[in-house]
């Protein structure tokens, strides 16, 4: 390769420089330059722009932006920028005049502020990441366009009054601008700052998963054609064609011509504004949530002392993705978690926010993701070491669950980096270490070692939730057992013997179904079994008895009732049928006796005919030992209840075989269920094994002891 040095004389007397021969002036259609970007993947790729994209853009410049003589722009972006092109070139041949930055003042918010004003500088473009360091004082008479990134409502606040604010947008792919928004106002409704309209030789279109425009105020995928419309990728045909794609819309500047797909959510307000919403790749998935990141970005950034926020998903341990918080300004990210779990869902609240000086920054004036810091779960300052054995115990759990060195007494779970899942791993460590059954729950009253050594230490702790009828998992399983065998689950740990022995002298089902106990009728599935059987129901005297949790049997009623509000006709349906029919009970199948006094449950195992039990404390991912309680020891109250008094058909839902049926490969989160496992009619005289069923809600030995005792079925969703 030959290297040409333009400033030796040498060239120039050569006449390599200034060639005598007249050269031909471009075409509208001729490259113009390769700037390269890597937008949200990280892989650098050249985008090829014509001249005629340049000029389109140039042409005529936003009515509030002043051009001419007596003005003055600054070229703060590096050259590999696009926005160097406009700042350049809107400049120049509008008539204006250009500063440049030298590139050791663009790094420095305070240097580049004192030559803003000392250039008299009349129109700077930045990024929000960039003028969000940056003091309005002294730059009154000073345009601003911002783009590169959203911008938050805040930088609006600071730098819209008094002054003519414009926010931008547009990707390289679309040379530089694809639209603009009128002069911004502070205060924007819902915090919402618009990117405006179309720019006069483009067009814009929001389009759902079809290619179908979609309607106002309904999210859809930002489309861009017109004359701003890059050539497409250098060397990368098939990545070109997947987001250069044909424009079937008309119009003066899209017919037959092709549409940037650029990837990014948008909507349309009322007044015909485009809205930024994110990246429709930086949803991100975590404990099986789909999470939008600019939405707690937004909430985060709107919350006192935080002056910028940035919330991304970090992997720091293989396996363990969490939601990282970044914020300036001098709040307590303590606070802030807490203020951010009253505003939103506890999945979307940041395992850890930490505080920096400054937001770290690419040459290109964006927020810089990967020099984020990893953060530290910790504060050191309060730390206070464990001075019991149990406080020892509990902080080596803690330590181990979150990865960390160590642990403090004071210190919370959840402001360690814990949440849901960590905590149910917690637990499950906890109860093991101590022979406990403590709930999920109590790591969430009680987040820190020092709180919950008290409770396990307290003799009165109400938390400490034993098995009905003096059932635990240590009495099943044994104190010492790594793994859990369905054999150790028979029904004499259950059930007391005399009710075993005399069982099979109780009257036999003669056929007759006149009251029918269901469980779990405020699920999903239980709503419906409730309506079937209020349908088949028939005779004067035929009730459907529902036990539903509550402290009361009007409060129970109102809960069930609320499983169907969420249809009028749904809710008027089943208020027809239940008028007479329905009677509803406070109780818990995970209680002895059902949760009621001896006199009632004696009673009530005399009326009933038939069980239909459909509910389950339904948890993938809690272990075995949490699901024990409310699953396993309720399933064998219910058992009991079948054999006191009269023997009582006892059906349950199974939902193991169904998973069975199902090739793994085909049955993911985001599989068609209708193609995954189309209807089926399953043969009665299978036998359904419940090994499995709603996690460890049903167990065979279970079933198979009480065959032969009295008849159980087992129905499982075709």
């Amino acid at each position: 390769m030959q290297i040409v040095e333009v400033d030796d004389p040498a060239v120039e007397s050569a006449g390599l420089i200034y060639p005598t021969a007249d050269l031909l002036p471009p075409a509208a259609d001729d490259i113009a330059y390769l700037i390269y970007t890597s937008g949200t993947t990280g892989t650098p790729k050249g985008v090829a722009v014509t001249h005629g994209n340049v000029t389109q853009v140039l042409e005529r410049l936003h009515p509030d932006l002043p051009a001419g003589p007596g003005q003055v722009w600054s070229q703060w972006h590096s050259l590999v920028f696009d926005v160097s092109v406009w700042e350049i070139w809107g400049a120049l041949l509008h008539g204006s005049q250009l500063v440049i930055v030298p590139e050791a003042v663009a790094g420095s918010p305070d240097d580049l502020h004192d030559l803003l004003v000392a250039e008299g500088v009349t129109v700077l473009y930045q990024t929000p990441s960039a003028v969000g360091m940056l003091s309005p004082e002294g730059l009154e008479h000073t345009t601003l366009v911002v783009a590169g990134e959203a911008c938050p409502s805040e930088v609006v606040d600071r730098w819209a009054p008094g002054r003519v604010m414009i926010n931008a947008y547009g990707p390289t792919e679309a040379t530089i601008y694809g639209a603009m928004s009128a002069p911004l106002t502070p205060g924007a409704a819902g915090g919402a700052v618009p990117i405006g309209s179309p720019v006069p030789s483009g067009a814009t279109f929001v389009l759902d998963e079809w290619l179908r425009p979609v309607s106002r105020r309904v999210v859809g995928e930002l489309y861009l054609a017109g004359r701003g419309v890059g050539v497409g990728y250098l060397n990368r045909s098939g990545l070109t064609a997947s987001r250069f794609v044909a424009c079937p819309f008309g119009g003066q500047d899209a017919p037959g011509k092709v549409m940037y797909r650029t990837g990014d959510l948008v909507k349309w307000d009322d007044e015909g504004q485009l809205h930024y919403l994110g990246r429709a790749d930086e949803q991100v998935k975590i404990r099986g949530y789909r999470i939008e990141l600019g939405e707690i970005q937004a909430a985060l950034a709107e919350l006192d002392g935080v002056t910028q926020a940035a919330v991304v998903a970090r992997e720091d341990r293989p396996g363990d993705k969490r939601l990282v918080g970044y914020i300036t300004g001098n709040a307590d990210p303590t606070q802030l978690r807490k203020e951010l779990g009253e505003r939103l869902p506890a999945y979307m609240v940041p395992a850890a926010i930490v505080v920096l000086d400054v937001l770290p920054l690419t040459v290109n004036g964006k927020l810089d993701r990967r020099a984020l810091p990893a953060p530290g779960y910790r504060d050191g300052a309060r730390y206070r070491a464990p001075g019991t054995p149990t406080e020892q115990t509990l902080a080596g759990i803690y330590a181990h669950v979150l990865g960390l060195e160590r642990v403090g007494i004071d210190d919370s779970f959840f402001d360690l980096g814990g949440d849901s899942i960590s905590a149910m791993r917690a637990i499950a460590a906890i109860n093991t270490a101590f022979d406990a059954e403590l709930a999920v729950r109590t790591l969430f009253e009680k987040p820190s070692v020092a709180a919950l050594s008290l409770q396990l230490t307290s003799e009165t702790g109400t938390d400490v939730a034993a098995a009905p009828t003096g059932v635990s998992f240590t009495s099943v399983h044994g104190t010492e057992a790594g793994e859990v065998y369905a054999r150790d689950l028979t029904l004499d740990k259950f059930i007391d013997g005399t009710t075993l022995r005399t069982a099979r002298a109780l009257p036999r089902p003669n056929g007759q179904v006149q009251t029918v106990l269901l469980t779990g009728a405020t699920g999903f599935l239980g709503r419906y079994l409730l309506l079937d059987w209020l349908k088949r129901l028939r005779r004067v005297d035929d009730t459907v008895i529902c036990l539903v949790r509550a402290d009361s049997d009007e409060e129970a009623y109102r809960r069930l009732e609320a499983t169907f509000d969420t249809d009028p006709v749904l809710l008027r349906h089943f208020r027809e049928l239940a008028a007479e029919r329905l009677e509803v009970i406070a109780g818990d199948k995970g209680e002895p006796n059902l949760g009621l006094d001896e006199e009632r449950w004696r009673q009530l195992a005399e009326r009933v005919d038939l069980i239909v039990d459909s509910a389950a404390f339904v948890n993938s991912v809690l272990p075995y030992r949490e699901l024990f309680g409310p699953n396993v020891v309720g399933t064998a109250e219910l058992i009991r209840f079948a054999l006191t008094t009269k023997l009582k058909p006892y059906n349950f839902v199974s939902t193991s075989d169904v998973g069975r049926q199902i090739e793994p490969s085909k049955f993911t989160e985001d599989a068609d269920i209708r193609v995954a496992s189309p209807v089926r009619t399953v043969d009665a005289a299978t036998p359904m094994g419940t090994a499995t069923a709603n996690g460890p809600g049903r167990c065979c030995c279970v079933r198979r002891t009480i065959s032969a005792t009295c008849p159980l079925r087992c129905s499982a969703p075709a």
